[in-house]
């Protein structure tokens, strides 16, 4: 009888410790999206939250709308009861009820993986159901709020300090040399620190992002940098001080792998010859 007696005490203190062990809680600091609840049974495993970010939001598969907003993104796990198509048709109801429209649902591998984007007036959602759980991102498009300023005395310590300086902001009609207007704060900077260091004279190089074919881009950051030196020479800037060069997509400061590593490239470059 002792060995019974012992299984049935060892059984017993077995579902005991089941029974007390604590559930999965959220991570600390998490909260569902004021957009969609939480699928019962889930839990969040990790979240992020920013001003301003960019989400992909798939239209079809592999079309993706880049929007930029106010960004959320949430992981949650889910029970092994909890399949990806519940999760998804769930998601998906429950949008539509709110008024949301669904430009694009996708159920792979007989309902292993559940995608869905939803859309509502500067509301977008994007959720990846998988077998463990599903991400739910959400980005409330907004422009973006310009609170950083480059200016002639920060960028002359630069040249001072490195003998170079990056300068963005200065933009151009798309595939053409024509500056837009909206540059025009910035190279009036860029004028404003080449008359306080009338000495200096200066490399003003352009570069491009790997968008379109090399030999077009090497003329196009020329003429570019041309149109910048006609620009400053309109403005007070002696002319003969500067120099121009267009590498093209021949020198990237990011891998062109994405916008906002595009979106660096794309520069003007001011380097002291002397």
């Amino acid at each position: 009888m002792r060995p019974l007696i012992l299984l049935i005490f060892i059984t017993v203190s077995s579902l005991a410790a089941w029974a007390q062990a604590p559930a999965p809680k959220d991570q600390v600091g998490c909260t569902d999206s004021k957009v969609l609840t939480r699928m019962p049974g889930c839990v969040i495993a990790a979240c992020e939250s920013k001003n301003f970010a960019q989400a992909d939001m798939p239209l079809k598969r592999g079309e993706k709308n880049p929007v930029e907003g106010q960004f959320e993104k949430l992981v949650y796990r889910c029970t092994k009861d909890t399949s990806p198509l519940q999760v998804g048709r769930n998601a998906e109801g429950a949008l539509k009820n709110a008024g949301f429209q669904i430009p694009f649902t996708f159920v792979y591998g007989s309902g292993g993986r559940f995608y869905l984007t939803a859309q509502k007036g500067p509301t977008w959602v994007t959720l990846a159901a998988m077998s463990d759980g599903y991400d739910l991102t959400v980005v409330k498009q907004k422009e973006m709020e310009q609170v950083m300023t480059a200016n002639a005395d920060g960028w002359a310590k630069q040249v001072e300090s490195t003998g170079r300086v990056s300068v963005y902001g200065i933009n151009f009609d798309t595939g053409k040399a024509t500056i837009r207007a909206d540059s025009e704060p910035v190279l009036s900077e860029v004028a404003k620190m080449l008359q306080a260091n009338a000495a200096w004279a200066m490399l003003v190089a352009g570069h491009t992002d790997n968008v379109g074919a090399s030999a077009m881009n090497l003329t196009l950051s020329r003429q570019r940098a041309e149109s910048v030196i006609t620009w400053l020479a309109s403005h007070g800037v002696e002319k003969s001080r500067l120099v121009p060069a267009g590498f093209g997509d021949t020198r990237p400061v990011m891998p062109n792998t994405d916008d906002a590593g595009k979106q660096k490239n794309r520069r003007v470059d001011l380097v002291k010859v002397y």
